[in-house]
C-alpha cells in the first residue's frame, strides 16, 4: 500500500519528462512504427495468400490499388493513407508484413490494421485517467470534463482510496492525471487497480 501511495503521489504532483524515444514516436510515420516499437513475431504471409487477397480485387491488373493501413493503440485509431500501388508493389507490402492483418474493402481497395502496445501520437499529447461521479476510473481524451471517454477499467471503492490516499490525491484524480506514455499508463491503472471492487462491492487486493 506505501508503494501504492508513492506511486500515485508522484504521478499526481510531479510531471515526467517524455523520453527520447517516444518523441521520435510522435514524429514516427506510421509505416515505421513497427520497427520503432519492434516487430511482432509472425509467421511469413504465404504466396498463396497474397494472390488470394489480390484475386479478390476485382481490377484489371495494370489499374493502381489504394492502399490504407489502420493503426489501432491502447487509446486511440489512427489511418493513414499509403498511397497508390501496381500489383507487384502490392504483393512486396504484403509479403514484407506479415504482422499486418490485409482485408479487401472494395474492388480497388486494400485496408492493412497493425495494433501497437502503446498510446497514440495523439493520447500521448492529451490522454486523462479519472474517476467519474460512479467512482469508475476512466481514460478520457482530453481533459475529464469534456467528458470524452475511451475506455472504462473498473469501479473504484471511494471510501476506501479516500482513507488511504494523502490529502489531494483524491481531487487530482478528479481533475485527472495525465498519462504521456505506456508506462504512466500502466503505472496508474495498476496502482488504482488495488482500489478495485467487484460486482458485489467487495474490495479486491491483489487480484484476491
Amino acid at each position: 500500500m506505501a508503494g501504492a501511495i508513492i506511486a500515485i503521489t508522484v504521478l499526481a504532483y510531479r510531471g515526467i519528462t517524455i523520453s527520447a524515444a517516444v518523441e521520435r514516436l510522435l514524429t514516427t510515420k506510421f509505416g515505421e512504427a513497427v520497427s520503432v516499437m519492434g516487430s511482432v513475431e509472425q509467421d511469413r504471409r504465404t504466396e498463396q495468400e497474397i494472390e488470394t487477397l489480390v484475386s479478390q480485387l476485382q481490377t484489371e491488373r495494370t489499374k493502381l490499388i489504394r492502399v490504407v493501413l489502420q493503426t489501432k493503440y491502447i487509446c486511440g485509431v489512427e489511418t493513414e493513407q499509403l498511397g497508390r500501388m501496381d500489383i507487384p508493389q502490392l504483393k512486396v507490402l504484403l509479403a514484407q508484413h506479415p504482422e499486418w492483418d490485409a482485408e479487401v474493402t472494395s474492388v480497388d481497395t486494400l485496408q492493412l490494421k497493425q495494433s501497437i502496445d502503446d498510446l497514440s501520437p495523439i493520447c500521448k499529447q492529451q490522454a486523462y485517467i479519472s474517476i467519474d461521479a460512479a467512482g469508475n476510473l476512466n481514460l478520457y481524451e482530453g481533459k475529464p470534463a469534456e467528458d470524452n471517454v475511451i475506455r472504462t477499467f473498473f469501479q473504484l471503492d471511494v471510501g476506501t482510496l479516500e482513507s488511504s490516499l494523502p490529502n489531494g490525491v483524491l481531487e487530482q484524480l478528479q481533475e485527472g492525471i495525465r498519462v504521456q506514455d505506456k508506462d504512466e499508463y500502466d503505472s496508474v491503472i495498476s496502482t488504482f487497480s488495488d482500489f478495485a471492487v467487484d460486482e458485489r462491492h467487495r474490495l479486491l487486493r491483489n487480484g484476491g
